[in-house]
């Protein structure tokens, strides 16, 4: 159904690109402020459309609008990673202000003003719309957004690997199209995410079957069915008259590196391929032309500001383009970074400085190319023009000083010595901190251990396919040549994790946090570890920990409640997940979970609210109607509670208490065949419920079957049920054998029914 919608509404392409492609069109007379569309295209690099030469593209909407806008031919984004990108866009500032340096362990700060701020200030309606969870607006991008779509479907615990959590483009414009289309006279600021471009390339077969097999054809194809969805928003705002008043951006966050330079995708490296984006401007007040100069990201937010007439925050460190969009020629030096080889290898950071000429990369062995004569960046000039090396570099020192804002993190909160010496028992703390990442040292330069980077990526790779000893091997090996690698003991320890190994994930993730004492991932999949291990205690003293390391994440309340739940202490779960609820979640599980608490405690006006909010934020969370049902339970409302148990049914058929508990309600009504059906639910959702085989067998007996019934009683015996419930079993085994006149074996039954009911 998604790519059927998708396909649904492109219109004719030849309208359509009648209407990019004259210039004439943005010139119709329009009243009122203008509107403002941003269209990021993630993953997208400039050299695969048709506007910047790339002979196999099949690019004609973005082509048109091109045509019929301004197109920057020197883009550079600030890094390769698509929060701090996307931060940076939206805050028209460097990564070393506002902070966010890579795609996990980093949060918008709210002190940050963006651009969608800015235009809800002055009276827009704005609407925001991603299409990965790395944008999710638990990491503060969403700041300035009335209306901002990223309920993605995932549980609290997301582990590593959090990039693989997306949507279909078509879905995401689907949402942006209907938000656009409801009636409002206010001007709109929309940003439209799509992440198809980002591997894994698996575009719409329709789309794929147009190009070569391949790397480059695939990542080719989800290039090509991007196009098609921004066609899908111009078209809509075409339509409804609209687009003559529009300010529509359309850019990439960031590049791809298609196996140049050895990495395969991007955040590695800061060579043109993943920092170089297609940068295109069309609208009121823009003429149709090529912009020839070096521009940046950050440049973005101040152009937009100024054309729409809006003032910016003064702490903008772009520029705004709109000199150039005259005809004005610029003189801007791009800055990129990549603290990625840092953060999670312990490995140097790279910093790169480009003019639209020459590029300067800060690595510990320095790299200059001239991109006008060798664009792949294939031979580096640093040591035979040091004078320009020296030059760039100093520029660079001197740009890097200048966007730097002093934000000294507070440190973890003190603890109690006894509580800290448990904790170093148990690996929780290390001899260091998070801060041996920021310590100035020597440290290896990515392009001495780009083959090692790719051999924890084939680890991760054989870990997905579920082949466990390769993976590890293949760590270990990566080990053996550098032990410091953070990540890759803790990668050994999610593999460890995933193969049951939960004792040598412990070691594992102990490995990781000797080296980071405040690694956050280890610490949470320590405490993770110990829980499987049944070492409740220590389980709780890390997630206790993780909250500290992780105070805006709520990930390790959820599983303290959890935990204290299966304590049997509701009060204190309610206690940790009510302060959960406050900071970033995954809200309906969490309040399921509250609910569960609640209905423990016998608080049932309480758990119903809670409850109901969570299945209005999301029909199909686990449980939510289950638990309902049991409230109504409580308070003798059959009907309601039979609802409740079928809705979850309908949404989560897995959910083997509610099978059960239907069947057991369609029992008692003597509505015995639906009784069957649910009860056959329950044991098909989980195999070893003696109870569902049990309450099986007697509904079969009541059906007349009486092989039936003998088989599910059997099974529902074999399986060791409770005692409380185990004289069921054997007192339809006794009715079956009395039918059949097999007497003695019948009061063999009875006997053990009775023995078991005496035991009790």
């Amino acid at each position: 159904m998604l790519f059927a919608r998708a396909r649904h509404g492109l219109g004719p392409v030849s309208a359509l690109l009648a209407i990019l492609t004259l210039a004439p069109a943005c010139s119709r007379q329009a009243s009122g402020p203008p509107n403002v569309l941003v269209v990021t295209l993630d993953t997208l690099r400039a050299d695969h459309l048709g506007a910047y030469g790339y002979g196999a593209a099949t690019t004609p909407v973005l082509d048109g609008l091109a045509a019929r806008g301004a197109r920057f031919a020197h883009a550079t984004t600030t890094t390769p990673l698509t929060l701090a990108a996307h931060t940076s866009l939206f805050t028209g500032t460097f990564p070393a202000y506002h902070g966010v340096r890579d795609n996990t362990g980093f949060h918008v700060d709210d002190s940050l003003t963006t651009m969608a701020e800015v235009f809800a200030a002055k009276g827009y309606r704005t609407g925001g719309f991603v299409g990965a969870f790395v944008l999710d607006g638990r990491w503060g991008i969403s700041q300035g957004f009335t209306d901002y779509v990223d309920d993605f479907d995932l549980s609290e615990d997301v582990g590593p690997g959090l990039d693989a959590i997306q949507r279909r483009g078509g879905e995401v414009v689907s949402k942006a199209l209907a938000w656009l289309g409801q009636t409002d006279a206010r001007p709109f600021f929309g940003w439209v995410h799509l992440y198809d471009p980002h591997a894994p390339y698996d575009a719409p077969a329709e789309f794929a079957a147009r190009f070569p097999a391949g790397h480059i054809g695939a990542y080719d194809a989800e290039v090509a069915y991007t196009d098609s969805q921004v066609g899908r928003l111009l078209q809509a705002l075409e339509t409804s008259g609209r687009l003559a008043n529009t300010i529509v951006v359309v850019l990439g966050d960031h590049g791809e590196q298609l196996g140049e330079h050895r990495e395969q995708a991007h955040g590695f490296f800061v060579y043109d391929a993943s920092v170089q984006i297609p940068l295109v401007m069309a609208g009121p007040g823009i003429t149709p032309r090529v912009v020839p100069d070096q521009v940046r990201i950050v440049d973005v937010m101040p152009t937009v500001l100024d054309l729409a007439g809006v003032s910016g925050p003064p702490v903008m460190q772009g520029t705004t383009l709109r000199p150039a969009l005259n005809g004005e020629r610029l003189s801007l030096l791009a800055l990129s970074e990549s603290w990625y080889p840092r953060y999670h290898y312990g490995w140097s950071e790279l910093t790169a400085v480009r003019d639209g000429q020459f590029k300067f990369i800060l690595a510990p062995t320095r790299e200059l190319y001239d991109i006008a004569t060798d664009p792949g960046e294939r031979t580096n000039l640093a040591a035979s023009n040091q004078a320009k090396a020296d030059t760039l570099e100093r520029a660079l020192r001197a740009l890097v000083a200048k966007t730097t804002r002093a934000n000294a993190a507070a440190g973890p909160t003190t603890v109690a010595p006894e509580v800290e010496q448990k904790l170093r028992a148990l690996g929780y703390v290390g001899g260091g901190t998070s801060a041996k990442n920021l310590e100035t040292r020597v440290r290896r330069d990515p392009k001495d251990t780009i083959e090692l980077y790719n051999l924890l990526k084939l680890a991760g790779s054989d870990s997905e396919a579920g082949r466990y000893d390769d993976a590890a091997a293949k760590v270990r090996q990566a080990l053996a040549a550098d032990p410091e690698i953070i990540d890759a003991h803790a990668q050994l320890g999610n593999i460890f994790t995933k193969a049951g190994r939960h004792a040598d994930a412990v070691a594992a993730y102990k490995q990781a946090l000797a080296l980071d004492s405040e690694h956050a991932m280890s610490t949470y999949n320590l405490a993770l570890a110990y829980r499987q291990l049944g070492r409740l205690d220590d389980a709780i003293l890390g997630f206790e920990r993780s909250t500290v390391i992780e105070p805006r994440s709520g990930r390790a309340h959820f599983q303290l409640g959890d935990i204290y739940m299966q304590r049997g202490d509701a009060s204190k779960a309610v206690e940790v997940l009510q302060r959960g609820l406050t900071l970033d979640i995954d809200r309906p599980p969490f309040l399921v979970k509250l609910g569960e608490a609640y209905l423990t405690l016998k608080r049932f006006d309480e758990a119903e609210k809670v409850l109901k909010e969570a299945v209005a934020l999301r029909a199909d969370v686990p449980r939510g109607q289950y638990n309902l049902a049991l409230v109504y339970e409580q308070r003798g409302d059959g009907d309601g509670a039979r609802a409740a148990y079928e809705a979850e049914v309908a949404k989560n058929p897995k959910n083997y208490g509610a099978q059960f508990n239907l069947g057991k309600a369609m029992l008692a009504a003597g509505r015995v065949p639906e009784a069957i059906a649910r009860f056959r639910g329950a044991v098909d959702a989980k195999p070893d419920f003696a109870e569902g085989y049990l309450y099986l067998s007697k509904a079969l007996l009541d059906a007349g079957n009486l092989p039936g019934a003998t088989d599910a009683a059997r099974q529902g015996l074999a399986l060791k049920p409770e005692r409380s419930i185990a004289p069921l079993g054997h007192y339809v085994l006794a009715d079956v054998y009395s039918r059949q006149g097999r007497e003695n074996e019948a009061a063999r039954e009875v006997a053990l029914a009775q023995r078991l009911e005496r035991g009790r």
